[in-house]
C-alpha cells in the first residue's frame, strides 16, 4: 500500500502496519522517513516517485490531490506504479465548499497560522494549493481519460472544524451542515470528497473513457 503525501504521521490516524505485506509513504517531506503509521518512508515528488512499475496494489492520499500543481502527471504516476487491477482511493477538499473558497482567496501566511491554530503543529508542512483536482466532475474526467474506472465518487459534509474560533460562526457551520447533507440536491456543495478509482486489469489505452458508477 502506497500513502501519496503521508507526511509525518502527525494527522492520521490508520493503523494497517501488520495487516497488509508493506506500508509505503511518499511525501516531499524528509520526516516522512520518520512516520511510525508506515513500514517504509521515502522522499519524492508524487509525478516521479521512486518506486518500481505495477508494485503496488493500493494508493491513497489523504488531504493531498488539492496540492497538485500538474494533475496530468500525477494521476500518470498512480497509473505507472498501480499493478493491473490495483486500487487509488482519496480523501480531498471539495472546491465548491466555502472552506476552498476562503482558502483560494487568502494568503499562506493565513493557512500557516490557521494550521497551527487547529492542529497544534510544531513544524509547518503547509504547501501552496492549486485546487484543479477538486470537484466530482473533474476528478471523473481526469482519471477516466489517462484509462481508471470510477467506483466511489461522494460528498461528505463533517464538523466545522475550521469555525470553532467562535460560537457565532460555529453556529452557522452547523447549520450549513444541516442543510447540504439534507438531500442529495446539495452534493456539491459539502465540503470533502472521497473517491475511488480502478485501474483496468486488462489492457486499457490511456486516453479512453471507460464507463463509471
Amino acid at each position: 500500500m502506497l500513502d501519496i503525501g503521508a507526511g509525518a504521521g502527525e494527522l492520521n490516524a490508520y493503523h494497517l502496519r501488520g495487516r497488509v505485506r508493506e506500508v509505503i509513504g511518499a511525501d516531499l517531506d524528509p520526516r516522512v522517513q520518520t512516520n511510525p503509521l508506515l513500514d517504509r518512508g521515502i522522499v519524492g515528488d508524487a509525478t516521479a516517485l521512486p518506486l518500481e512499475d505495477q508494485s503496488v496494489d493500493l494508493a491513497f492520499s489523504i488531504y493531498m490531490m488539492e496540492h497538485a500543481a500538474r494533475p496530468v502527471s500525477f494521476i500518470r504516476e498512480i497509473r505507472r506504479v498501480l499493478r493491473p487491477g490495483g486500487f487509488y482511493l482519496a480523501l480531498t477538499p471539495n472546491l465548491y465548499h466555502y472552506v476552498c473558497q476562503i482558502s483560494r482567496l487568502t494568503p499562506q501566511w493565513f493557512h500557516k497560522w490557521l494550521r497551527r491554530r487547529l492542529y497544534h503543529v510544531e513544524q509547518d508542512d503547509t504547501f501552496d494549493t492549486h485546487y484543479l483536482l477538486n470537484t466530482r466532475a473533474e476528478l471523473r474526467r481526469r482519471f477516466e481519460r489517462e484509462g481508471f474506472q470510477t467506483l466511489l465518487m461522494k460528498t461528505i459534509e463533517i464538523r466545522p472544524n475550521c469555525l470553532t474560533f467562535s460560537l457565532p460562526t460555529f453556529l452557522a457551520g452547523a447549520f450549513y451542515e444541516r442543510v447540504v447533507n439534507r438531500s442529495e440536491g446539495w452534493a456539491d456543495w459539502r465540503v470533502n470528497i472521497l473517491c475511488g478509482f480502478r485501474k483496468p486489469a486488462g489492457p486499457q489505452q490511456a486516453g479512453c473513457h471507460v464507463g463509471s458508477r
